[in-house]
């Protein structure tokens, strides 16, 4: 019988299933996975994308609740004072007598990591970059974890992150790791692909981003049609982002997902972090800037600004060495077979 393993994907942006996509097949040779969701689109799209149980908490608000606006200074701030957060915690205390699992792998709310500790199973916390120690629920999710992940670099972490003992690095994650990069036409010279994050720009940043009009931009990932300049080429959302970039150089906000995958097929980046709770891409996108991985642009850039730093990525020589690799999935695998197996 293998050991079994609780594994919490949040439903927040792409990155988190795109980490569950890459390590379930490593994990689950050795063990049984069993995915944790509060959110019936993600369990929807797991149970289709993999052959995997998948437990989806019952939620914590009530029928028509407002939940409060989250200031991330107070712990268990938005959690009501209600019967709902109970039956959430006996459905998982109830599955957690059933399955005895070996451990907790929470890929985010640190809330679910305090309350299964509390319920006597280790837990195993993926960190992100930020500024957490405000939050008090993030700061004692990260003291009571048995292990954290990173799924960065040890280089790249940020100078007053406090648990660094206890943290293992696996590097970037990409699917596109261990590909063999094609190398890019003469032609692309003056190419310029946009990726739109989660938050798509303001329509003044894009005007002036692609003020050049001796430059071509490839315009990934927008919502809705932008007015901008015969140069530019709006292409929508796409199945595959190594196949709609165009040139080397690559415009992006700061996900830490889209960051591997930029750098596993060995783009330049100019990064554009969007506001998070934590700014945890501000905070990540200024240390990869300050290591030389990636340069780092604002919003509040003018149409000369934008020209200036897109001159610059043409002959920046970032650095690459050992920031992402095929085998991380496996290496971790290994580490959790060491911890729990």
């Amino acid at each position: 019988m293998k050991p079994t393993l609780f594994y919490f994907v949040h439903a927040h942006g792409n990155g988190h299933r795109a980490t569950f996509n890459m390590l379930y097949p490593a994990l689950s040779v050795f063990f049984k996975i069993i995915a944790i969701t509060t959110n019936h689109e993600i369990t929807t799209y797991l149970q289709g994308k993999h052959d995997v149980q998948v437990l989806e908490l019952p939620p914590k608000y009530p029928p028509g609740y407002v939940v409060p606006e989250h200031t991330f200074s107070k712990a268990f701030e938005v959690t009501p004072y209600a019967i709902e957060p109970a039956g959430r915690a006996k459905a998982l205390a109830e599955a957690i007598e059933h399955y005895r699992p070996k451990a907790f792998y929470c890929d985010g709310i640190p809330e679910l990591a305090v309350m299964v500790r509390g319920m006597g199973v280790p837990v195993v916390l993926v960190h992100l970059p930020g500024n957490i120690v405000q939050d008090p629920t993030q700061v004692f999710a990260h003291e009571l974890a048995d292990h954290i992940v990173a799924h960065f670099p040890s280089f790249l972490e940020q100078p007053d992150y406090r648990f660094a003992a206890k943290t293992y690095y696996s590097g970037y994650l990409s699917q596109y790791a261990g590909q063999v990069l094609q190398p890019s036409n003469g032609d692309c010279a003056n190419q310029v692909t946009v990726l739109l994050g989660y938050d798509n720009y303001d329509i003044s940043v894009l005007r002036n981003m692609t003020q050049d009009q001796n430059t071509e931009f490839t315009i990934v990932g927008n919502k809705h049609d932008y007015d901008l300049g015969e140069n530019c080429k709006l292409l929508g959302a796409v199945k595959d982002i190594s196949q709609a970039i165009a040139g080397e150089i690559v415009i992006s906000a700061a996900g830490q997902n889209t960051i591997a995958e930029l750098l596993s097929l060995g783009k330049r980046l100019i990064l554009l972090p969007e506001q998070r709770p934590y700014d945890e891409q501000t905070v990540h996108a200024e240390v990869l800037s300050q290591q030389e991985v990636a340069l780092l642009a604002q919003e509040t850039f003018s149409a000369e600004q934008w020209q200036i730093v897109i001159q610059n990525a043409k002959v920046f020589n970032p650095f690459r060495k050992n920031l992402v690799s095929a085998s991380s999935p496996q290496e971790l695998t290994n580490q959790m077979r060491k911890w729990y197996d």
